[in-house]
């Protein structure tokens, strides 16, 4: 009978053998399955933050343009009349474009207020207008579009005084692109690894802006 009884037990040790590898691989799968689900959920929302940055990015860019129009909206008038920085445009016999970048809007803060920025950068142990992470963001601006606004504002100008100019209001459309994306390497050179992970999206909006000098 002891005899028996050994040979059966030496039988099951395959058995057992095999639950206890079953078993390890079933915890390995559920703990890659727990690894890789939260880097998926901390990559989405990455591409989240990214994405709502972006987007304030794009109406601040609205807004600080916007904001300088109604400081010196003649200033703005006479860049459209030029085509200023605008390809195509300043060839034409009566263009009506500027553009405008980020180090513009900037140049035309510090004419107010030197120690503002228009996009806090991220220093050592302080964040930046993006927060703590090592992103930088950018934002170009098109001026087009200018008409008369009609109806006349109340008040406007109808028809010039003495053959002089005159001052009515004016409609323009602002077109801006807010982008953000990882800082690059080497400050204003292209950097293929930060343009592949930029996010970029377009914001517009129409503004009656003067008065301003019209013939």
């Amino acid at each position: 009978m002891t005899n028996i009884r050994c040979g059966v037990r030496a039988g099951e040790r395959g058995a057992a053998i095999f639950v206890v590898m079953l078993v390890i691989t079933t915890l390995t799968g559920l703990g890659l399955f727990a690894v890789r689900s939260a880097s998926l959920a901390g990559l989405a929302s990455g591409y989240h933050r990214q994405l709502v940055q972006t987007h304030f990015v794009a109406d601040y860019a609205v807004l600080s343009l916007a904001a300088d129009l109604g400081i010196d909206p003649n200033k703005h008038a006479q860049n459209m009349e030029l085509g200023k920085n605008c390809l195509g445009f300043g060839k034409q016999l009566k263009p009506t474009c500027a553009q405008y970048s980020l180090d513009d809007l900037q140049k035309s803060l510090e004419k107010h207020d030197k120690t503002n920025k228009v996009l806090e950068a991220t220093a050592a142990a302080v964040p930046g207008s993006l927060g703590a992470t090592d992103v930088e963001g950018d934002m170009k601006i098109e001026l087009t579009d200018r008409h008369p606004a009609w109806p006349p504002l109340e008040g406007n100008q109808i028809n010039g005084v003495g053959g002089g100019a005159m001052l009515s209001y004016v409609m323009v459309t602002i077109s801006a692109e807010g982008l953000v994306r990882p800082k690059q390497a080497v400050v204003n050179k292209w950097d293929t690894s930060a343009a592949t992970a930029a996010a970029i999206e377009l914001s517009r909006a129409h503004l009656i802006i003067g008065p301003v000098p019209t013939k």
